[in-house]
């Protein structure tokens, strides 16, 4: 009789909360809330190159008793991969913005542009064959010589078109550094040449004969 009532001794032991007199309710403390000592700023972040539109935008939050909820907000508008996203409070926005520029200040910006060189627009010209006309997401092929084929290749990610001219010369780069265009290299082969483009990301393109030549457009 007594080892029977030590073994239901124990077991209520084992089973009893360490404070009995606990409310039920502060014990439940998987179904709250953590405790955050950081409040949100702002976050940065960038899409891949192969993103043209920003359809949505979902929000997912925790809430007072635990549980997790997402808000979405619609924006189906096309979208510059190059750039940066942020989220962030509208009162930090304000913050950030600029304050607009006195006059004089206007005026000294408009003789600093003035004395710079036209941006937007890049050329480059070969052996007096073949030239290059390159603005944004665009690019000319001024050439009397025929395209024989064009396609894209990857990693990186290249515009290639080939040219028919029996030419014998060393392989030229041109370095554009003007996004998205980044580079042309001109390379010979038997019978042809090759224009290798290379992009800095993923685009589809389009290339149509204009007078004087063809030109890629991209998107």
């Amino acid at each position: 009789m007594r080892v029977s009532t030590l073994f239901l001794l124990l077991g209520v032991l084992c089973f009893a909360r360490d404070n009995p007199f606990e409310p039920i309710e502060n014990i439940s403390k998987f179904t709250q809330v953590k405790k955050q000592d950081k409040y949100f700023d702002r976050v940065d972040f960038s899409l891949p190159d192969s993103a043209r539109v920003l359809k949505k935008v979902v929000v997912y939050y925790q809430n007072l008793d635990g549980s997790v909820t997402s808000k979405t907000v619609r924006i189906d508008r096309k979208v510059d991969w190059h750039k940066k996203l942020v989220l962030m409070y509208k009162d930090n926005l304000i913050n950030h913005i600029v304050s607009k520029p006195t006059p004089a200040r206007v005026e000294m910006s408009k003789k600093v542009e003035s004395n710079l060189p036209e941006k937007g627009v890049k050329s480059f010209s070969y052996k007096g064959f073949i030239s290059f006309e390159v603005s944004k997401n665009r690019l000319k092929i001024l050439t009397k010589d025929k395209k024989i084929r064009d396609f894209m290749v990857d990693k990186p990610y290249k515009i290639v078109v080939d040219f028919r001219r029996d030419a014998n010369f060393l392989t030229k780069t041109f370095k554009v550094k003007l996004p998205p265009f980044v580079s042309i290299v001109l390379g010979n082969h038997e019978k042809y040449y090759r224009a290798a483009i290379e992009l800095d990301g993923q685009y589809l393109y389009d290339i149509k004969n204009i007078e004087g030549g063809y030109i890629i457009t991209l998107r």
